[in-house]
């Protein structure tokens, strides 16, 4: 009888037009559901996927510089800055900015927010990790320097670097606010689309606007103040500074992702009816 009922549902589904998105009640559950199941990673392994984040939005960053310095504009470079985020999407990784949809766990009580908290906090560090490692190799191939003179990248890197850490904390608290809405929308738009291409999409639009409007990514940050300040061998003093700018722009990354989620309050409500009384 299942098989006979299971068998009709696949005929259904077969002679039903494709639906790139999932439904409005899938993606409630999903978005949801993706927050628990950040939580219920373990410690070790969200470290090393946060260190694959940091790489993987390195990866972006550094092409940003390739095409700023190329003279292709901010919309070229924020197109293949998105790169960095459709790898985290796409091939599996843990991107502090976009943890910050784990509130929605928090709020529907399924996920006690210590436990979003330390997830945050692992997942950071790991993003650090795996960014300055990346800066470490890009400079150690010589791409940045060379014979102890930055390269072309290598010197528009130091001004983005000097640029960035020029910013009072205000601009750059607000710019972080308006950053992670684009990057939290981005997520939320991919995790509710079913195909790669959907995806892909959704994760390089959002991401191409805020690179262009000059908005500030704690993640991207930390590579590329690392590598300006490599690229002109600047002593460790200069590279402390890297902290001071990271603070303003991480807690405006978390204003910015908790404001765009909490101004869906309907879908916040739903959720919370949806899950009541389900904690970890």
């Amino acid at each position: 009888m299942r098989n006979g009922r299971a068998g009709k549902q696949a005929s259904r589904d077969a002679g039903a037009p494709y639906e790139p998105s999932l439904s409005y009640k899938q993606a409630t559950q999903a978005i949801s559901m993706l927050g628990i199941k950040k939580a219920n990673t373990e410690p070790w392994q969200l470290l090393l996927l946060g260190l694959l984040a940091g790489l993987y939005i390195g990866v972006g960053s550094h092409l940003f510089l390739v095409a700023m310095q190329a003279g292709m504009g901010r919309i070229v470079s924020g197109a293949v800055f998105g790169v960095g985020l459709v790898l985290v999407v796409v091939a599996g990784a843990e991107l502090f900015t976009g943890n910050i949809i784990m509130v929605v766990a928090a709020l529907t009580g399924r996920l006690p927010f210590g436990r979003m908290l330390q997830s945050w906090a692992v997942v950071y560090l790991g993003n650090l990790a795996g960014s300055l490692l990346l800066v470490l190799l890009v400079n150690a191939s010589g791409l940045l320097a060379s014979h102890g003179a930055p390269t072309e990248t290598g010197a528009f890197a130091a001004t983005v670097a000097a640029a960035k850490l020029g910013l009072p904390f205000g601009e750059a608290f607000c710019r972080g606010i308006l950053c992670n809405m684009l990057v939290v929308l981005a997520l939320i738009m991919s995790s509710i689309s079913k195909d790669i291409i959907s995806k892909i999409a959704c994760c390089i639009l959002p991401i191409m606007a805020f690179v262009a409007s000059g908005f500030e990514h704690c993640v991207a940050n930390m590579y590329l103040i690392p590598a300006g300040l490599l690229a002109k061998q600047a002593g460790l003093t200069e590279h402390a500074a890297l902290l001071w700018n990271l603070i303003p722009i991480t807690l405006g990354n978390i204003v910015g992702g908790i404001c765009i989620l909490m101004l869906h309050p309907n879908r916040i409500r739903q959720l919370m009816v949806l899950t009541k009384g389900k904690e970890l």
